[in-house]
């Protein structure tokens, strides 16, 4: 088990991340909103047998990577010291690293050293975020990248909810197999068709990809795919979250930076797509927020409240990936259009 204070390879993980970011940790904790970028708040919640330490995201922060810390942390395979209050991106990639080699080393992996290295490399890269592909037929179906190579390693699972439920035929047979790339140029394709049908289809598919990212089906799914106790990455709008089942219940680790002085905000609820989730503490009890109380506001209300500025949130998220999505794929098309004109003349 490595620890905050404790550097296993300084040959290799702590050599290769040295100079990348400025200081690693700071002694005092300024105001939570005037944290440098770099620098991440340390929260601590109780559980039945300790303080247990998290860290939370920043605007624009690497959640990957605070994903798949904060996993190793509540399984008690990373631990930070009682004074570390805050820390840098690159101490964290450190810790993650020096964990791993670490491990593989008195642990028989398969995994050369080299893997390893190859993984470390992508500490970078995780710190602003990895491209994800997804397959809409299973709660762990990705497209493999490099960068997924890091779960692996790290032994934790990534999951996703965007599940198409297969007793929806039609639309189960629309997308099969397809990743999300695969399908946004389908549906390109059909609604650029002068068949009805396949615009029709194209206006279905169109649903699927700007939706919430998640589905009814995909949320049964996963649940059923764990174990009460399970610690697992969740990816949903580009977004990494640590989950957990408890008693047959998902829950989300609540890591904006936002709830940092709410002790008592610890997880809350993944029961449905609205967005309509309940906050609980560090043993898993229903708590209300100060800022609910303070603002006057009832349970309801604030819970409302939150669930409107979530989805208009999503709602600009996937018009931004659709657009994006759509502009790639005209370019594409504006590409093959030039070469066969060329190969013409």
């Amino acid at each position: 088990m490595d620890s905050e204070g404790e550097s296993l390879q300084p040959d290799f993980a702590s050599a290769f991340f040295e100079g990348r970011e400025g200081r690693t940790e700071q002694d005092e904790l300024p105001g939570v909103s005037q944290l440098p970028q770099t620098l991440f708040y340390v929260k601590r919640f109780q559980t039945n047998l300790q303080k247990q330490p998290i860290i939370l995201q920043s605007v624009n922060g690497p959640c990957p990577l605070i994903a798949i810390v904060n996993c190793l942390l509540l399984q008690q395979r990373l631990t930070l010291s009682e004074e570390c209050e805050c820390i840098s991106a690159s101490r964290l990639c450190s810790l993650l690293g020096n964990y791993l080699l670490d491990r593989a080393q008195t642990v028989d992996t398969g995994q050369s050293e080299q893997y390893i290295l190859d993984c470390l490399e992508k500490f970078v890269q995780i710190q602003t975020g990895i491209d994800i592909n997804v397959r809409f037929n299973s709660v762990e179906g990705f497209e493999y990248t490099p960068e997924l190579s890091l779960f692996d390693l790290a032994q934790i699972r990534l999951v996703h909810g965007w599940v198409v439920d297969p007793q929806d035929t039609f639309l189960s047979c629309l997308v099969g197999d397809l990743t999300y790339n695969q399908l946004v140029e389908k549906t390109m394709e059909k609604s650029g068709s002068n068949d009805p049908r396949e615009v029709s289809e194209s206006e279905v598919l169109k649903e699927l990809l700007k939706s919430s990212q998640l589905t009814v089906h995909g949320i049964c799914e996963i649940n059923s795919n764990l174990s009460s106790g399970d610690l697992v990455v969740l990816f949903r709008n580009n977004h990494f979250s640590t989950i957990t089942k408890h008693h047959d219940r998902l829950y989300v680790l609540v890591t904006d930076i936002g709830w940092a002085e709410e002790g008592q905000i610890v997880w809350e609820t993944l029961d449905s797509t609205c967005n309509n989730s309940t906050f609980v503490d560090g043993l898993f009890n229903t708590t209300t927020t100060s800022a609910n109380r303070s603002a006057g506001l009832s349970d309801q209300e604030y819970a409302l409240s939150l669930e409107l500025q979530v989805s208009k949130e999503e709602q600009n998220e996937q018009e931004r990936l659709w657009h994006q999505a759509k502009e790639n794929s005209d370019n594409i098309k504006e590409k093959k259009k030039a070469e066969g004109s060329c190969t013409l003349m």
